[in-house]
C-alpha cells in the first residue's frame, strides 16, 4: 500500500498551460492505451455504462490537468455561444464504457501534492491495518494546510515528532473496504480498543452490518492512537463510496471529495467515479453562480455543496462557520489542479488573468446550456428536481406534460441522448423514469426549470434535503461506534472551535 507519486507544476502555470494544450493533449493521449486499468472497471462496476458521456469529457480534462506549458497568458474571453457544450452533437462526445483503453493519465487531477514528511506518515499509518483495504484517503489540516485548523483539531494531541519535537496534528482517514462486516471482525481482533465497548459487547455481524449502513455507511473511529499518531478514520463500503460519488445519494464522502484531498490506496473503479462526482460538483456551482464570478468564488461554491443541510453548519457547538473560507484560501492551489481541465472541457466558461495568479471568469448562461448542465445532474438530485417540479404541474405546461406521463419508478442515472439532444434518441436503451413522454418534452423540461426565478432556490434545498438525513445519522450513530467518551471529546472540540470562530 503506497502513496501514488504528486509530481506537478506550479498551480498558477498549470493553469495558463491547460488552457493552451488541449487540442495537443487530446491528440497524444487518445494514442495510448491502458487495458488494466478498464478491465479492472469492467469486471467491477458494468451498471457504469450509464456514464459514458461524462467520460468522454473527463478524460480529455484529467489530461489538461497535467498543466505543464511555458505560455504565460491565458486565452482572451469566448464568445460563450460559439463554444457552448449545448451545440455539440451528444453522440460526438460518447464512447463505449467501459472505453476500449484509459489514457495513462486518466484522473491524474486527482493526485495532489502532499509533503514527503506527511506521505511517510500517511504510508506508515496505512500499513499498519492488517485488513485489507481496497482504496483509501486523507483529508484535513492533517494533510493540507489551513489558515486554521477544523474543529476536531483544536485540541492539541499529546503525541511529537521524533525528529522535529513539533505537536502533530490528528490524521483524518476514509477506507473503503470489499465487505465490511468481515473488515471489522478483523480490525476488531488487531485494535480492540479503537472500538467502544457498546461495539465489542454486541459485535454480531448483522448487527455490525446495520449500523455501518446507517446514514451515510460511515464506522468513524475518532482519537486513537495508531504508531504514534492521532488517527480519525471511517469505515465505508466501497460499492457504497462509488454509488455516492455517482449519484450523490447522501453527498457525505463525495461531498467531502469535492474538497481537496491525498490518495494513499488507488482503485480504478473509484478514479473513474470520482472525476465524474468532480464533474458534477462543477456542473452544479455554474448552475447556482452568476454570469461573471471569481475563481475563489468558483471553489467556495463547490466547497460549500456538502454542508448545505448540514444541521452542524448552524447549530452553536457545530462547525466552525469560517471553515468552508480557510478550506478554500488555503489550498486554491489544490483546488486548481482538480478542477481546472475540467473546467476548460465543459467548454462554457472563459478565464481571465485580471492580475498575477488571480482569474476571474465568465459563463455561457444561455437556457440551452444551463439545461444541459441539469439534465446531467447526479441522479438522486436529478430525481428530487423532477419530482418537485412534476408536482406543481401547475407552474409550466412542460411540468404538466412530464407530470401527466410518468412511468417507470426509477430514471436512468444518465440520460439519454434524446433527452439531452431531441432527435438523436438512442433505440434499443431503457426509457426514463418518464416512460412515454417525448424526448423534447424532457428537454423541455429542464428548458423550463432553469429559467425560473425559483430554480437556484430549488437547487439548494434538493442538495440541503440530500445533506440533512445522513448528517444526523451518522452524528447519532457515533456513541455506539466511538463510545460516549470519545463522541463526548469531539462535540466539546467542535464546541470549542465554534466558540473561537464566532468571536474572530
Amino acid at each position: 500500500m503506497s502513496i501514488p507519486s504528486t509530481a506537478g507544476t506550479a498551480a498558477s502555470v498549470a493553469w495558463r498551460g491547460c488552457l493552451r494544450r488541449k487540442a495537443i493533449l487530446r491528440q497524444a493521449t487518445a494514442s495510448r492505451r491502458n487495458i488494466s486499468s478498464s478491465q479492472a472497471l469492467r469486471h467491477s462496476n458494468s451498471s457504469n455504462s450509464e456514464k459514458s458521456s461524462d467520460y468522454a469529457e473527463s478524460s480529455s480534462s484529467s489530461s489538461a490537468s497535467s498543466f505543464s506549458s511555458s505560455s504565460s497568458t491565458p486565452s482572451s474571453f469566448y464568445s460563450p455561444s460559439a463554444s457552448s457544450s449545448a451545440s455539440l452533437p451528444h453522440s460526438n462526445k460518447t464512447r463505449s464504457f467501459p472505453p476500449p483503453a484509459f489514457p495513462p493519465n486518466f484522473g491524474s487531477n486527482q493526485v495532489l501534492p502532499v509533503a514527503p514528511a506527511s506521505q511517510q506518515r500517511l504510508s506508515r499509518i496505512i500499513s499498519s491495518f492488517h485488513s485489507p483495504i481496497r482504496f483509501a484517503f486523507a483529508y484535513g489540516s492533517g494533510v493540507f494546510s489551513q489558515t486554521e485548523a477544523g474543529p476536531e483539531h483544536s485540541r492539541k494531541p499529546k503525541v511529537k515528532d521524533e525528529q522535529t519535537g513539533e505537536e502533530k496534528k490528528m490524521v483524518d482517514l476514509v477506507l473503503a473496504v470489499g465487505h465490511p462486516e468481515h473488515w471489522h471482525g478483523l480490525n476488531r481482533g488487531q485494535f480492540p480498543k479503537h472500538y467502544s465497548w457498546l461495539a465489542r459487547l454486541t459485535g454480531a455481524e448483522v448487527l455490525t452490518g446495520r449500523i455501518q449502513r446507517a446514514g451515510a455507511g460511515l464506522w468513524y473511529h475518532p482519537y486513537v492512537n495508531i504508531n504514534d499518531e492521532m488517527v480519525k478514520y471511517g469505515i465505508i463500503d466501497i460499492d457504497t463510496l462509488c454509488a455516492d460519488l455517482l449519484d450523490w445519494d447522501t453527498l457525505y464522502v463525495s461531498g467531502r471529495m469535492h474538497k481537496p484531498v491525498a490518495m494513499l490506496v488507488a482503485d480504478p473503479r473509484v478514479r473513474v467515479a470520482q472525476q465524474v462526482n468532480l464533474t458534477s460538483a462543477l456542473r452544479v456551482a455554474l448552475l447556482l453562480l452568476p454570469e461573471t464570478f471569481s475563481e475563489v468564488e468558483l471553489y467556495t461554491r463547490i466547497a460549500s455543496l456538502s454542508y448545505t443541510g448540514d444541521f452542524r453548519m448552524s447549530v452553536p457547538g457545530g462547525e466552525n462557520e469560517n471553515k468552508v473560507r480557510n478550506i478554500v484560501l488555503s489550498q486554491r492551489s489544490q483546488f486548481r489542479r482538480l478542477y481546472a481541465g475540467l473546467l476548460q472541457s465543459l467548454g462554457t466558461v472563459s478565464v481571465h488573468e485580471h492580475r498575477e495568479d488571480r482569474f476571474a471568469m465568465r459563463q455561457d448562461v444561455s437556457p440551452e446550456t444551463r439545461a444541459g448542465y441539469a439534465a446531467r445532474l447526479p441522479l438522486r438530485l436529478r430525481e428530487r428536481l423532477m419530482d418537485h417540479y412534476a408536482r406543481n404541474p401547475q407552474l409550466d405546461p412542460a411540468f404538466a406534460a412530464v407530470s401527466l406521463a410518468r412511468g417507470e419508478p426509477e430514471i436512468r442515472r444518465r440520460p439519454t441522448s434524446g433527452e439531452m439532444h431531441p432527435g438523436t434518441g438512442e433505440k434499443g436503451k431503457p426509457k426514463s423514469k418518464h416512460e412515454g413522454v417525448p424526448a423534447e418534452h424532457l428537454s423541455a423540461f429542464w428548458l423550463a426549470a432553469v429559467q425560473r426565478d425559483d430554480f437556484r432556490t430549488i437547487l439548494l434545498q434538493q442538495i440541503a434535503d440530500t445533506v440533512k438525513g445522513p448528517a444526523w445519522a451518522q452524528s447519532l450513530k457515533g456513541v455506539y461506534t466511538a463510545g460516549l467518551g470519545r463522541t463526548a471529546k469531539y462535540v466539546l472540540a467542535k464546541a470549542g472551535k465554534w466558540w473561537e470562530g464566532r468571536k474572530g
